[in-house]
């Protein structure tokens, strides 16, 4: 099964949220607290779910203005144009 244009681009944003978010989470936790006990438990519910409900409407409104504002500065591969 293919996914339309649209399709793709929203599955790859909750995609790209929920890998960035879980990583993170994971990552500032153990740095911040280090491994204690309950480390997932506590992973989970406070860290990854919070910070998992920010990433998605950030990934839905960031992602989208970066892509036209690095377009802006883009140049056109002319190798790459029809003819």
């Amino acid at each position: 099964m293919k996914l339309s244009k649209l399709q793709g681009i929203i599955v790859f944003t909750l995609l790209v949220s929920l890998c960035m978010s879980a990583i993170m989470s994971f990552g500032l936790l153990v740095y911040n607290r280090g491994w204690v006990p309950d480390f997932f438990h506590t992973w989970l519910h406070d860290y990854f779910l919070v910070d998992l409900w920010l990433s998605v409407p950030t990934g839905f409104t960031v992602v989208p203005l970066m892509k036209k504002l690095v377009d802006l500065v883009t140049v056109v591969d002319v190798a790459q144009t029809p003819q």
